[in-house]
C-alpha cells in the first residue's frame, strides 16, 4: 500500500504555486494599466485595454497604436511599446 501521507503535502505545494502564478499574473496586467492610468482615469484605461486587444486579435495592430495616440496622446514610442506588452 503505498505512503499516503505525502498527498497532503504535494497538495500544499500545488496550491501554494497556484496562487504565486495568479498574483504574477494580477500583477501584470495592474502595471500595464497603470502605465495608461497616467494619462487617463481608470475606467477609460479599462475600456482602451479592451479595444486594443480586440484590435490585436483582428491584426491591427498598425490601428491599435494609432487609437492609443490619439486616445492618450501618448508618443509613438511608448504607445507601440505598451500596445506589445498587452
Amino acid at each position: 500500500m503505498p505512503d499516503l501521507s505525502v498527498v497532503p503535502l504535494f497538495v500544499f505545494a500545488l496550491l501554494f504555486v497556484a496562487f504565486w502564478i495568479s498574483f504574477v499574473v494580477v500583477a501584470v496586467r495592474g502595471l500595464r494599466q497603470r502605465r495608461v492610468l497616467k494619462y487617463t482615469d481608470a475606467v477609460r484605461a479599462t475600456e482602451l485595454t479592451g479595444r486594443v486587444r480586440q484590435l490585436k486579435v483582428r491584426g491591427r495592430e498598425a490601428y491599435a497604436i494609432q487609437l492609443v495616440q490619439d486616445e492618450l496622446a501618448m508618443p509613438e514610442k511608448l504607445a507601440r511599446s505598451w500596445v506589445k506588452s498587452i
